[in-house]
């Protein structure tokens, strides 16, 4: 019962979050304007962001952290051309970011620790 009710309230905040998004208003305002909780709609935002990740296959959820692999979108990269070229260190988390890191899921990870 709980998982189909879990499927069900998913439903439901997929369709706000688009409502929203397709609103051109921000999160906060939007909110506001439909007496919704700012922390309930980013609570549903990352529930369904992390799903999709893990659906795709690029997010592995340990009981301790998160994590995401980043590939180039194209993988012909030798290993000698593939450097880092960014580390982001936050609350003991590290991020290594290596050049020609597809920059949509860049954008995806930045926007989940942002979140956290």
């Amino acid at each position: 019962m709980k998982a189909s009710k879990h499927e069900l309230l998913k439903a439901q905040w997929q369709e706000l979050i688009r409502e929203q998004s397709e609103s051109g208003l921000s999160i906060r305002e939007w909110c506001r304007r439909n007496d919704i909780s700012h922390g309930k709609y980013y609570y549903w935002q990352r529930v369904i962001r992390e799903e999709a990740l893990i659906k795709a296959g690029t997010l592995a959820v340990t009981g301790q952290g998160q994590f995401v692999e980043i590939k180039s979108s194209n993988g012909d990269f030798s290993s000698n051309t593939q450097t880092t070229c960014a580390i982001l260190r936050s609350n003991g988390n590290e991020i290594e970011i290596l050049n020609g890191a597809d920059p949509n899921t860049l954008g995806l990870i930045l926007s989940l620790i942002g979140r956290s």
